[in-house]
């Protein structure tokens, strides 16, 4: 019996069991508090997403939906009254208009659609107008203060880049958006591409995959709202791109922000005939900006027109990926 208890009160044997003893408080006092706090997330997640047009829960396999209230702000009348005829005359403007947006950066951004337009980056006078009204500043992150109108891409954290301006721009001006036109957009990410949208019509979708940058970006939009009312339209859901968005379909243009092998299907089969689609195709690291162009005879046959708008130029964008974390390819 003593021998027995001897062995069993060892010092190794007193070691391991403080050991567990410690691990087991340290779980005890802190899992409830991370799962209380993930809880509370995603309480707070549910219940921003909750009402009439939920389409689901967030997570992988099912979808989250934001679905403000369309047509409450119409955000291209605003675009016409600013006048772009002078950088004096547009800082003045938008000074007048309460928005807050910083001396410093409104040059900064004035520098750069000045310097798209002899580039042919930007190309309509609405284009235009969209660029300069949306604040590149809000939607870099904190990681990236110094750079907001740096003409490159940054990161924007869960993998995901905020693109360099100037191919916003030319996939912006590819597209043509007249008011009214129904968008959507492949990839919300930063929520900056949106943004300008948001000036060009009022009817604006937007799908993110990553579900935390999903709600990040949801929230950014809300914060901005009161001085950015034009952002209150844009329509945001958690889910696969890759499908699209067949509750709204169909769509007069589509813009695609993450890189793929092929044009989807179900993209396709949601743009309307005379629509346009503008999405970085090509292999991994090396992507083509192809502006895909719909057309249906009076038979109903289907004809798609590519074109290269960059002319050869390859750009780089991360890699369209499914709900797994796969990449889509058309290659078996």
């Amino acid at each position: 019996m003593a021998a027995l208890y001897y062995r069993t009160v060892s010092f190794g044997v007193v070691l391991s069991l403080i050991g567990a003893l410690g691990v087991g408080f340290m779980l005890g006092a802190f899992l409830p508090r991370l799962a209380a706090d993930r809880h509370e997330r995603v309480v707070d997640y549910e219940e921003a997403i909750a009402g009439p047009e939920k389409e689901g829960t967030a997570g992988s396999g099912s979808a989250g939906e934001m679905q403000p209230d369309a047509g409450i702000y119409d955000g291209p009348v605003f675009a016409r009254s600013m006048p772009i005829d002078s950088m004096e005359a547009w800082v003045s403007w938008m000074q007048a208009r309460g928005r807050g947006d910083s001396r410093d950066f409104m040059e900064e951004r004035w520098a750069l659609a000045a310097s798209f337009l002899k580039t042919g980056e930007l190309n309509r006078p609405e284009d235009l107008r969209a660029f300069l009204l949306s604040p590149r500043e809000h939607f870099v992150r904190a990681r990236n203060r110094g750079y907001e109108y740096a003409d490159t891409w940054l990161p924007i954290g869960y993998g995901a880049t905020i693109t360099d301006p100037d191919v916003v721009a030319m996939m912006t001006t590819t597209l043509k958006i007249k008011p009214g036109e129904k968008v959507l957009e492949i990839g919300t990410g930063s929520g900056y591409q949106s943004a300008i949208l948001s000036y060009l019509t009022t009817e604006v979708y937007t799908i993110e995959i990553i579900e935390p940058l999903f709600i990040e970006t949801d929230q950014l939009y809300h914060n901005l709202e009161g001085a950015f009312p034009s952002y209150s339209v844009i329509k945001r859901k958690l889910g696969d791109g890759y499908y699209g968005w067949e509750k709204y379909a169909p769509f007069d243009k589509i813009i695609v922000t993450c890189s793929i092998d092929h044009i989807p299907p179900p993209l396709l089969k949601q743009l309307k005939a005379g629509g346009i689609m503008v999405l970085p195709l090509g292999p991994p690291g090396r992507q083509y900006i192809m502006e895909v162009k719909k057309e249906a005879s009076e038979e109903g046959d289907i004809t798609l027109s590519r074109r290269d708008v960059y002319n050869g130029m390859s750009v780089r964008f991360i890699p369209f990926r499914s709900e797994t974390g796969s990449s889509y390819s058309a290659s078996p």
